[in-house]
């Protein structure tokens, strides 16, 4: 009835490819918004605050971020030996990796707000690009 189908990463792939290109189209919607439109700041007293948000959300994937490697390397163990994955392996895998993903997207969602707010072009930015490059800690590596 059922037969056994070897394990495929391919919608974990595309899921990390979509969540790295949603923090990218950030960039380009700052740049309209920078070049075409008149943005105010709405409250630039909060740049500080909002800079120190975006500071502590980019150290937020690195609190999951050992269960996660720990989880992917027992699931590629099991993929290299032969051995079966359980479902609940599976689940758990792919949980850490939305969890850490979006922990990942947050300095950036944080810069464009940050952006919105107090119209720091320089620091929204910066956050969007080390948020690109904090997706690289939960890239899938199981084949």
């Amino acid at each position: 009835m059922n037969e056994a189908k070897p394990f495929d990463d391919t919608t974990i792939k595309i899921l990390w490819h979509a969540m790295q290109a949603s923090t990218l189209m950030l960039i380009p919607i700052i740049y309209v918004l920078n070049h075409f439109v008149q943005l105010e700041p709405i409250m630039p007293d909060l740049k500080n605050i909002f800079i120190v948000i975006c500071i502590i959300s980019a150290t937020a994937p690195f609190t999951i971020h050992s269960f996660f490697k720990r989880e992917q390397l027992i699931i590629r163990e099991n993929i290299q030996t032969g051995i079966e994955n359980t479902p609940e392996k599976l689940k758990r895998y792919f949980i850490f990796l939305l969890i850490g993903m979006s922990l990942c997207n947050s300095p950036g969602m944080f810069g464009f707000v940050l952006y919105i707010i107090a119209g720091d072009l320089k620091f929204a930015l910066i956050f969007i690009g080390v948020s690109f490059f904090l997706g690289y800690l939960y890239k899938p590596e199981l084949n």
